[in-house]
């Protein structure tokens, strides 16, 4: 069986969409099944036919095709199915093709669209591959319905096959990590509440800053560290947290390198994660695999992701979730019964259930014919 997958998500500064391609190729390779892979990549990707960072595999071979020219390349490299891990169905196997589609944020909230005519076009274009493909995946039984919803497709034909958490996020614990934090973020105290997304409006980082400045009284111990861009078209966390006085209790660090989230992740006393939409929240369960207590969204896929790991809130009542975040910090007990429910929950993700279940999806659409 030869799968051709997109795998450009892959290359360069990889988000989302790119750590779930990574560790789901590098997983269905890892289970050693009589599958070739080949990976496509834009043209200027690959240096002497290799992409950087991986170490050469038996079983997958690495295309550089364009858009226009991946078309053709499914018949040419006698491909039996093709996945498209980012919406996009480029081309087809012999038995057709798959696509990935995470969540459809943008499809439902086309006013939040940096793209230049709007998001109208782009809604179209992933309507019509999901109808062309023989199945679409998805990663949770919300993001399955909102599919099912907005593009009219069949519920039978969507798979829902969930996230796994990297085994790179597990607990670290050293002394020395609190010290360096401090050190390195400016922090003048080693309490710390930590948020990542970045100033994307769905993240919600505005609700989270007026909820710790209405409660800062009681929360005068702890800061505020949030990890992601820290500008956004319609938002500035800097700028968000200077409005409401907090500048000296607010740190906006960027974007980070896995290792230095692994580090906050492990130390925070606590995780916040409001957001307004998510198709899965990888976030949470990350904080939850590295020991941190979790409160997040009672809003889209968030509930089903956390499960009861993780207090619920309406993200976008203020007050509620202030007095959230006082009650965790206020309550070792409880913090201490997070963290454990937490280290529960995120071994029930792996990326090896994702793959088996991708590979058997895989076998099971080669057997039959289009």
């Amino acid at each position: 069986m030869r799968i051709g997958i997109d795998a450009n998500p892959i290359v360069g500064d990889r988000g989302g969409v790119g750590w779930h391609t990574y560790h789901l190729l590098k997983t269905l390779l890892d289970l050693k099944e009589e599958v070739e892979f080949v990976g496509y990549v834009n043209p200027g990707s690959l240096r002497n036919g290799q992409l950087e960072g991986w170490e050469d595999r038996a079983r997958l071979r690495w295309v550089e095709a364009g858009r226009l020219a991946r078309y053709w390349r499914g018949p040419l490299d006698r491909l039996d199915l093709y996945h498209g891990t980012n919406f996009k169905l480029h081309t087809n196997g012999r038995f057709g093709g798959v696509i990935t589609i995470h969540d459809l944020w943008l499809d439902r909230y086309p006013q939040y669209s940096a793209k230049l005519l709007g998001q109208r076009a782009s809604f179209y274009r992933t309507r019509r591959a999901a109808h062309r493909a023989r199945r679409v995946i998805t990663v949770s039984e919300y993001s399955a319905q909102d599919i099912e919803s907005l593009y009219g497709l069949p519920r039978e034909r969507i798979v829902v096959i969930p996230n796994g958490v990297s085994e790179d996020f597990r607990p670290i614990v050293d002394r020395q990590d609190r010290d360096a934090i401090r050190r390195r973020f400016g922090l003048s105290t080693e309490r710390f509440i930590l948020f990542v997304g970045g100033a994307d409006p769905r993240k919600n980082h505005q609700a989270l800053l007026k909820a710790y400045a209405l409660q800062s009284g009681r929360l005068g111990d702890w800061h505020l560290v949030l990890v992601g861009d820290i500008r956004h078209r319609f938002g500035d966390m800097q700028q968000t947290a200077m409005t409401l006085g907090l500048e000296r209790r607010v740190h906006c660090t960027g974007r980070l390198p896995l290792a230095d989230i692994r580090l906050l992740y492990a130390n925070a006393d606590l995780f916040v994660f409001p957001s307004l939409y998510e198709g899965f929240g990888m976030p949470v369960l990350e904080a939850m695999a590295c020991g941190a207590p979790v409160v997040t969204s009672n809003r889209t896929a968030l509930p089903e992701v956390a499960g009861d790991a993780a207090l619920l809130v309406n993200p976008e009542d203020i007050a509620e979730l202030g007095d959230t975040l006082v009650r965790v910090l206020e309550d070792r007990a409880l913090q201490s019964a997070l963290r454990e429910k937490g280290f529960e929950r995120a071994r029930q993700f792996t990326w090896e259930k994702a793959a088996r279940r991708t590979h058997a999806l895989y076998r099971e659409l080669c057997a039959e014919r289009p």
